[in-house]
């Protein structure tokens, strides 16, 4: 009875780890061709002035939610700029394994994400379709009444919003249309303490050197171990929160100017290399400063997306009979909104991303003394989960003014 039970037991154990092994590698296949994304998401919108920030999980978890019910041209082409796999099916496990991994913390940071469809009340759902959003990918369905009563409709979603982004980003959408007939939402929270925080006593007024134009700045310093890595146009360092699961990736060109060079060279395997070499870096001792900062941004990423090559999914040749046979639906907006604050004792990111669909006519050795790591010019950042490599926020911090 003992040895049954303890047989028993064991087989549990080897299949739990098969298992965790098994998710692992779908977490980890999910997050790697999302360097790619990232990295040409980050080119399109460095082509427009001042700081941006946005969230490439973001918006690739809201399209996990297209994907299932894209067909043909429109899904290869949603496949070849988000990464998916050309598996349906494949794709939406590695999605689920990669949330399941971000949100899996028990330290002191916190990630957290809510799904939700918002699906005009007449229209109708392919059950595969409901079924993969909410049992696989973990969203609610909500019935709204976009045809008779937008206006409620919109306020449910931005309240949605607000709450699942803990008042950072409290409105998504404004604009009524009457040809809405799906929202497909997506919304993330980070909170975490540095696992060295900065001495308040230590922030300093000073001035951040942008090209041709200074702004003032509130310059936090310490002297602090992180990991660091270096070449002849670049430092870069990796500050981890207090958890160690998440970190925060600086890539600070040693010029002023130098930031431009940077954008234009930068691709998916050269920002996987870099985030490689600064996770696999021995702990340097580092003179840092970095400002403090609060900015939001918002973004219409149609334009950039059909730049990327997602172009039938814009158009009256959009397939997504998957959704529903009951209408042609196409994308007519992908609205992006981002929150980012960072302070001496850690940061705090938001994003929610709305893709919104309408019906359609037609279907190194450490030194001796420390390294001087002086954020106090233009540079790249990228929030990631180093358990899977995940990049959850990126962006470019070229002025501290408000």
């Amino acid at each position: 009875m003992h040895r049954r039970a303890l047989l028993m037991t064991a087989a549990a154990a080897a299949l739990s780890a098969c298992a965790s092994q098994d998710q692992g590698a779908r977490a980890h296949a999910a997050a790697a061709s999302p360097h790619d994304f990232a990295a040409a998401l980050y080119r399109q919108l460095a082509a427009h002035a001042g700081n941006q920030f946005v969230s490439p999980y973001s918006v690739s978890a809201a399209f996990a939610l297209v994907y299932p019910g894209a067909r043909g041209q429109t899904a290869a082409e949603i496949a070849g700029v988000l990464g998916y796999s050309s598996s349906s099916s494949t794709a939406t496990a590695e999605a689920r394994a990669l949330a399941d991994a971000l949100q899996a913390q028990t330290g002191g940071s916190t990630f957290t994400l809510a799904n939700a469809a918002w699906v005009e009340r007449t229209l109708v759902l392919s059950p595969d379709y409901a079924r993969a959003v909410r049992d696989e990918l973990g969203a609610t369905i909500e019935p709204v009444d976009f045809i008779a009563n937008q206006p409620a409709a919109l306020a449910r979603i931005n309240a949605w919003a607000g709450e699942a982004t803990r008042g950072r980003i409290p409105q998504v959408l404004t604009t009524p249309d009457e040809s809405r007939r799906l929202v497909l939402t997506n919304a993330v929270h980070f909170l975490g303490r540095w696992s060295a925080p900065f001495s308040a006593r230590a922030t300093r007024d000073g001035v951040f050197h942008a090209d041709g134009a200074d702004t003032p700045a509130r310059l936090m310093r310490q002297t602090t171990q992180a990991r660091y890595f270096d070449n002849e146009t670049l430092q870069a360092a990796e500050f981890d929160y207090d958890d160690g699961a998440f970190a925060l990736a600086v890539l600070l060109p040693r010029e002023v100017v130098g930031l431009a060079r940077f954008e234009r060279d930068l691709s998916g395997d050269q920002l996987g290399r870099w985030l490689q070499t600064l996770t696999e870096a021995a702990p340097q001792r580092l003179d840092v400063t970095l400002p403090k900062l609060e900015i939001r941004g918002d973004y219409e990423l149609s334009g950039p997306l059909q730049a990327m090559g997602m172009r039938a999914a814009f158009t009256n040749a959009a397939d997504f009979s998957g959704i529903t046979e009951a209408q042609a639906l196409a994308i007519s907006a992908v609205v992006h909104k981002t929150f980012l604050k960072i302070d001496e004792d850690g940061a705090e990111a938001a994003a929610v991303t709305a893709i919104d669909m309408v019906a359609t006519a037609a279907p190194i050795r450490p030194p001796a003394l420390p390294i001087e790591f002086k954020a106090d010019r233009p540079f790249a950042i990228v929030l990631l989960h180093k358990p899977t490599g995940a990049i959850l926020f990126m962006g470019r911090i070229v002025t501290t003014a408000a």
